[in-house]
């Protein structure tokens, strides 16, 4: 169970793919507190939607997304009036303009309300309407590239290519949020046949610019990931790997230097209210689209396969993906905090939008679009740090053995009607195994390697990733929304963050396990390795994030706090590692190991419970251990054994755990804890209790998860026999 790596993120546990969840925005907004004036302006945009005038029906879609951005109230209150099918229907509109505005406010729908509003979209058909923009934007395309000099320069030229990238990036966009909404609406886009339009973006990237091509990035990493049906259609389209390898070796450097000329061209009076806007923050979307599409093609073809063949994946990781992840990640977030925090005073502030006739949909002030360079910046490196998770993860999961016949099943139904009567605990213990006589079991023991394009010292002592990612794993102010009712001073900034922690801490987890395994067992050897990972280090870094995190209780159990439970699990993950590749250099304090058992009791997640057991068992049998330190691992997890009902999973680590510490009776603590403290006795008298929940797994659902149990049933019983054989 310790052996948990992190490959996949399932569309469930995304936040909104492009800005924060209602419930970082506080102040009311997501609590049905609306703004009397924006409400007051509610039904006379409602009804321009229908006009017959098409710049009314284009003001009203603008007027709509400016009223409701990050004001989920304001949001609830126009869905309750159908806004969202309003503007749905008004994606058959027959003029470009409104095209462009219905599908733009829908697509800031889907960014603000994210799962809720992509549900509600889904099902008020969106779905056809997209089909027929697709087709119509693929065309639209064609047509374009193939126009004459002449007509490239017309006006008429112009207008199609304005409305065409605006319409194509809102429809991308809206692909992207749908698919990451729930697994009904993944399945609608993959449905639609979009691949063909996202390649065509990518391959006509030069003359489509970076808007549309970076949003077909983002919904290409987003489709290809957990999702088979989509990446075997972009494997299968034709020239498709062939642009995506394009993307990820063209130097994305020229581009953005272009992209900062042209900023700094149209700065005019901005220039002295905000100079840094294009000086000291680059544009960064060249970079992100590159780093994206890193992910896409580790995602779409596995190393060895027969696609691989004419990829080379290996080759692209080692030469390209793996120096452009490395040259991101030093990044120093407590002065990208500090400079969020001066902006924050710069941007304007909120009231009630001015609804002139020239309003878009995407207006933003100097200080805005520097907070969003920010934030862009800083989700690029999240991104790079998950596609490095992916390469840290040198283990291959393990595959269960194919058992699909009825004779065996009955065969098992019968073993276990034959064990249905109740025994005692010593008729139990009389039938177990002996402890002379090991049971067949496959341990976990074939050589571990990371995926090919890095090594494993490669990337301990070379890039030195392990403190590199500790570091940006550490909390900041501005890490999670605050514990009381107030929103974050800039929320998007906070959510990303949150994100980028959980995907340094995910890299940091597969790192350490894949060295933890790797240990050989030459002892001089694995201390050569060992040496490379600064345990010490690591360590105290972790429980800086377990006290941060522990100050605040309360906050755990709150609504939209979610990620301080997945980043304490995460830190948890990250220590089991350190236990595990040296306890011995670990300066532990009891105050640690009661941290680490009291983190069990707001831990959701089984894996991470096991964690915590696993990491405690090794702390438990290091060298150095202290008598007190022993004792207090030992009695706790022997308590949890017999006055509490663990799920199979927590009983199995326990049982292992405590087998583990108290095999070798030679050990310096074995008389004073586990003897004198009469441990053998209480797991002799939890025998029937161990047997009747291990027989509660089904085997048809979990046949690995009853296999272990009944393994580790068979060592309890051995255990007992064999500590009991010493006394005589």
């Amino acid at each position: 169970m310790g052996k948990s790596q992190y490959k996949k993120k399932t569309q469930g546990r995304r936040h909104n793919p492009l800005r924060v969840p209602d419930a970082h925005l506080g102040s009311g907004k997501g609590e049905g507190k609306a703004d009397p004036a924006k409400e007051k302006q509610m039904l006379p945009i409602l009804n321009k939607l229908k006009s017959p005038e098409y710049a009314d029906r284009t003001w009203a879609c603008a007027a709509i997304c400016n009223l409701i951005q990050n004001d989920a109230a304001t949001r609830r209150l126009f869905q309750g009036r159908n806004v969202v099918g309003e503007l749905i229907e008004r994606l058959s509109d027959s003029v470009d303009e409104v095209l462009v505005e219905a599908s733009g406010a829908l697509r800031n729908l889907a960014i603000d309300g994210g799962h809720e509003l992509c549900g509600e979209m889904a099902n008020k058909g969106i779905m056809s309407h997209l089909t027929v923009l697709i087709e119509k934007i693929s065309s639209t395309i064609d047509s374009l590239s193939t126009a004459t000099q002449a007509v490239k320069l017309s006006n008429e030229h112009y207008q199609n290519r304005k409305h065409l990238l605006s319409l194509a990036e809102n429809v991308i966009s809206l692909l992207w949020s749908l698919a990451e909404a729930n697994p009904k609406t993944l399945s609608a886009v993959n449905a639609l046949g979009c691949e063909g339009l996202l390649i065509k973006v990518l391959a006509g990237r030069e003359n489509l610019g970076l808007g549309v091509s970076l949003a077909a990035s983002q919904a290409l990493y987003s489709l290809t990931q957990d999702n088979p049906p989509f990446r075997k259609a972009i494997v299968q389209y034709p020239n498709a790997l062939e642009t995506i390898i394009s993307v990820i070796e063209q130097d994305h450097a020229p581009i953005e230097s272009s992209q900062n000329a042209i900023a700094r061209k149209g700065k005019g009076k901005d220039k002295q209210v905000n100079g840094d806007a294009q000086n000291d923050l680059p544009d960064g979307r060249a970079l992100l689209r590159r780093v994206l599409i890193s992910g896409v093609i580790r995602n779409c073809v596995l190393v060895g396969s027969r696609t691989d063949e004419r990829v080379n994946v290996a080759g692209l990781t080692s030469g390209t993906i793996l120096p452009l992840v490395n040259g991101l990640l030093d990044v120093n977030l407590t002065n990208i905090v500090n400079r969020v925090l001066e902006l924050v005073q710069q941007v304007p502030k909120e009231g009630v939008p001015n609804l002139n006739k020239d309003m878009k949909t995407d207006h933003k002030s100097s200080a805005e679009v520097s907070l969003e360079r920010i934030e862009r910046n800083l989700t690029t490196v999240a991104i790079a740090s998950e596609v490095l998770t992916n390469i840290c993860a040198g283990l291959e999961e393990e595959e269960e053995p194919m058992v699909n016949t009825a004779e065996a099943f009955a065969e098992e139904e019968d073993e276990d009607e034959d064990m249905e009567e109740l025994l005692a605990d010593e008729d139990l213990i009389e039938m177990g195994r002996e402890p002379g006589l090991e049971i067949g079991e496959e341990s976990f023991q074939q050589s571990p390697k990371v995926n090919p394009g890095a090594t494993l010292s490669h990337l301990l002592s070379t890039l030195q990733l392990p403190i590199r990612l500790t570091a940006l794993s550490q909390l900041t102010t501005l890490s999670f929304p605050p514990s009381n009712d107030q929103p974050s001073l800039h929320p998007p900034t906070t959510s990303v963050l949150s994100v980028l922690h959980i995907r340094a801490l995910e890299a940091l987890n597969n790192l350490l396990l894949t060295t933890a395994v790797s240990l050989p067992s030459n002892a001089s050897a694995a201390s050569q390795i060992s040496g490379t990972v600064p345990v010490q280090q690591i360590w105290s870094k972790m429980f800086e994030i377990l006290t941060t995190i522990g100050s605040e209780p309360d906050a755990l159990k709150m609504k939209g706090q979610e990620m301080r439970v997945e980043v304490l699990e995460m830190a948890l993950g990250c220590i089991w590692g350190t236990s595990k590749i040296a306890p011995e250099q670990l300066d532990i304090e009891n105050d640690h190991i009661q941290t680490l058992i009291d983190s069990t009791s707001v831990l959701k997640s089984d894996v991470a419970k096991v964690r915590v057991i696993e990491a405690l068992a090794s702390l438990a049998t290091r060298e150095n251990v202290s008598e007190e330190q022993n004792k207090i691992i030992g009695t706790w997890l022997l308590q949890q054994l017999t006055s509490t009902n663990p799920s199979p999973e927590i009983l199995i680590a326990i049982l292992n755990a405590i087998i583990d510490i108290y095999s070798d009776e030679t050990k310096p603590y074995d008389q004073p804890v586990f003897v004198q403290g009469g441990f053998l006795e209480q797991l002799s008298g939890n025998v029937a209790k161990v047997r009747v929940e291990i027989k509660k797994i089904d085997k048809r659902k979990d046949r690995q998860l009853r296999t272990q149990g009944e393994e580790v049933y068979e060592n309890l019983t051995a255990f007992i026999k064999y500590r009991r054989s010493l006394r005589r």
